[in-house]
């Protein structure tokens, strides 16, 4: 092993590759793997309730009976027959008449096909998406305390929902890992463009688990998408685990100028120096957290952009099944395949734009953190507002671009701006709770649908966020010293 790492530190300094970009790349990666996997069976459960309906119908209902003796009490009399003195009871008596039929008791069918469409109900497909959500909110503050802790190296359908479950319960804890790694590797300069570029991935995610579904169509073979998808994630967990650390003094990669700048460069009020038994203890301050209004209002932010993001996914899954009713592949029907998921491109593209300008008002001396987080807020309110003001329609997307955009370099950034140490667990919290609504969006979507102040609701929502965010570092930030430990003035 030590071989190899001389081998691979040696390749990294010949391209004079910087080992921050390296972990935001796989970052980055570890975004669009967990919204791929999440998003995957949302895009391919309707076509494998379909091809199952479609088996169904296709393979008759064969059901052996083994009949009873004729109740003689319930048959009329002058349906009663007996047999025949001597005569063996042969199959001749099994030829009933409908009236004996009907009044037949069977027992032990044995049944070759069970009807799909009492199985897969729509209400069955909604909880298969759904409790993939109920594990991901439960893993969100663990894992971001597991995180910080002991960094990211450690560590019919009711089958299905089961799967869903565990399968949002081991994804919960990604978005907090990742925070926590960049609080500790990119710089405050750089934090705008690089933690933005990681943290909007789900865009890129959600392209391409509709490219991949896409392609399956044409191949007439749905479990095409899984193996894609799961094969990408294996690739993308061994070259995690060969190449990026917890922390720049652990990686055996990076090089020692690298590593001091990115020490002079991050939050002053960050540690970078593990735990010890004689210092501060790493205990997360939950009541300073939860009784802090700006936690509040970005939850509140990640709710009304986990709400958003479902919508648009939506968008693509129909778009899929169109495709599928119609025996077209995605390459015929092309145009439309772009045109739903140029938006999700744009996002991330603008996220980009806009996390670059958010580095450049605070670098100059323009607009200090908070003000510019505020700024990308308040740009998110206003974009969204005018997005529900047009009822979603295509004139209406390019507001959403601009709230995606806005909101990946202001509300998102806001964990690692408000406590570098905590970054994991205020993630954990905000990304935790803000997912409620993928729980409970049939619901939302039908109050919205029937109630038209909901949608002012959601813009209030916004309102409120945008006042009362903050880019400080927030006094929770600083680790509580162990009790036994005296106070030095």
């Amino acid at each position: 092993m030590l071989g190899f790492q001389q081998k691979l530190r040696k390749f990294f300094d010949y391209l004079q590759v910087k080992q921050r970009l390296v972990l935001c790349y796989f970052s980055l990666l570890a975004i669009i793997n967990a919204y791929t996997i999440r998003y995957c069976l949302d895009f391919s459960l309707n076509r494998i309730v379909r091809e199952s309906k479609a088996k169904s119908i296709k393979t008759p209902l064969i059901v052996k009976p083994t009949p009873r003796r004729v109740n003689r009490n319930t048959v009329p009399t002058t349906a009663r027959q007996r047999p025949k003195p001597r005569q063996r009871a042969g199959r001749d008596q099994l030829k009933l008449n409908p009236q004996q039929l009907k009044q037949t008791q069977f027992h032990a069918p044995v049944i070759t096909t069970s009807n799909c469409s009492d199985v897969w109900t729509k209400e069955v497909q909604i909880l298969v998406s759904a409790s993939f959500y109920a594990g991901y909110m439960l893993t969100h503050i663990p894992g971001g305390r597991l995180a910080e802790r002991y960094g990211v190296r450690h560590g019919g359908p009711g089958a299905l929902m089961a799967l869903r479950l565990l399968i949002g319960f081991c994804e919960g804890p990604t978005f907090p890992a990742v925070s926590a790694l960049l609080a500790q590797w990119v710089p405050e300069s750089e934090r705008g463009l690089l933690c933005s570029c990681v943290l909007s991935g789900g865009e890129i995610g959600v392209i391409f688990v509709h490219l991949v579904n896409g392609l399956a169509l044409g191949e007439e073979d749905w479990a095409m998408a899984f193996y894609v998808v799961g094969s990408g994630a294996m690739l993308w967990f061994v070259g995690f685990v060969l190449v990026c650390y917890s922390k720049p003094d652990a990686s055996p990669f990076i090089q020692s100028s690298e590593r001091e700048y990115i020490k002079s460069q991050v939050s002053d009020t960050l540690i970078t120096e593990p735990e010890t038994e004689a210092t501060d203890t790493n205990e997360a301050p939950w009541s300073n957290m939860l009784l802090n209004a700006p936690i509040w209002a970005l939850i509140a932010a990640n709710m009304q952009h986990d709400w958003n993001q479902q919508e648009m996914a939506q968008e693509l899954q129909q778009l899929l099944h169109q495709l599928q009713s119609k025996g077209s592949t995605l390459w015929t029907e092309l145009e439309s395949s772009l045109r739903v998921t140029a938006p999700h491109l744009w996002s991330w593209l603008a996220s980009l734009t806009s996390g670059q300008l958010s580095d450049y008002l605070i670098a100059n001396g323009i607009l200090n953190r908070t003000q510019t987080r505020s700024l990308m807020s308040w740009l998110v309110f206003v974009s969204s507002s005018m997005y529900l003001v047009y009822d979603k329609q295509q004139s209406a997307r390019m507001w959403s671009v601009l709230a995606f955009g806005a909101y990946y370099a202001g509300i998102k950034l806001l964990p690692l701006d408000m406590s570098p140490n905590f970054a994991g667990t205020l993630m954990g919290i905000s990304n935790g709770l803000g997912s409620l609504p993928g729980l409970l969006l049939p619901l939302l979507q039908q109050l919205e649908s029937e109630y038209e102040i909901v949608g002012s609701i959601r813009a209030a929502f916004w309102l409120i966020c945008a006042g009362y965010i903050s880019g400080d570092v927030q006094s929770y930030n600083q680790r509580q010293r162990r009790s036994n430990q005296p106070i030095v003035h």
